[in-house]
């Protein structure tokens, strides 16, 4: 069991302390003490549903509990350690659901920028509305559909990338990377195996120039 604090909501712990469980009813206590309305987003996007596409994956997340479809705090605060992002750095999270990570971004890390990109835009108002009581100017969630041809995502340092699509948009994004990528140096921060093995077999240029380093339930690829 990891204790809610509310002096340190999103506490930096080694994954060997806790289990994933514990993870995930420590991030639903901060999603509760933070005013999160998932419920109630969640089911009215069940019942009607305008994302749903022909070729594509559906984005609500089916009834699934929120806690299986979103990164534990916990597991953000620590990969964010890992990779130690400096001041005037961006961090960017394609495909950012509620936009965990900007809070634990402007907490932690106020001197980064960071952009969170989501499809689903009651998802993102929810996120702006929670983040209008912190004081984050560097911190901001956008409505962007990452699998349209319009979106090419801005030129940044990082990029967090969990499974949010089908594997055609996730292509198309890996795609768009490698693009930024001749222009400097990127890490993709993949989580979910769909993303993991489509760098593994379709993009050498983060699987096989730089090794990868792999963790329990995220990889960093470095261009």
């Amino acid at each position: 069991m990891i204790p809610f604090d509310l002096s340190d909501p999103f506490p930096l712990l080694a994954p060997q302390t806790h289990t994933y469980k514990d993870a995930q009813e420590h991030s639903a206590q901060v999603d509760h003490h933070l005013g999160f309305y998932f419920q109630t987003i969640e089911e009215n996007l069940i019942a009607d549903n305008p994302y749903r596409k022909s070729d594509e994956a559906v984005q609500t997340w089916q009834g699934l509990p929120v806690q299986a479809m979103q990164t534990p705090y916990t597991e953000i605060r620590y990969m964010l350690s890992l990779l130690n992002p400096k001041p005037g750095q961006t961090v960017i999270d394609l495909g950012c659901a509620y936009g965990r990570m900007a809070f634990v971004m402007g907490r932690h890390y106020p001197d980064v920028n960071f952009i969170g990109y989501e499809l689903v835009q009651e998802r993102v108002l929810e996120a702006q509305r929670i983040l209008s009581h912190f004081s984050y100017p560097r911190v901001r969630v956008e409505t962007k559909d990452l699998s349209s041809a319009d979106f090419t995502p801005p030129l940044a340092d990082y990029y967090f990338i969990f499974d949010f699509g089908s594997p055609a948009a996730i292509e198309k994004n890996l795609n768009d990377l490698r693009v930024l990528a001749q222009t400097k140096p990127i890490t993709v921060i993949a989580r979910g195996r769909g993303i993991r093995h489509q760098i593994y077999q379709s993009h050498p240029w983060l699987a096989a120039i730089n090794t990868p380093e792999v963790y329990d339930h995220f990889t960093f690829f470095r261009s």
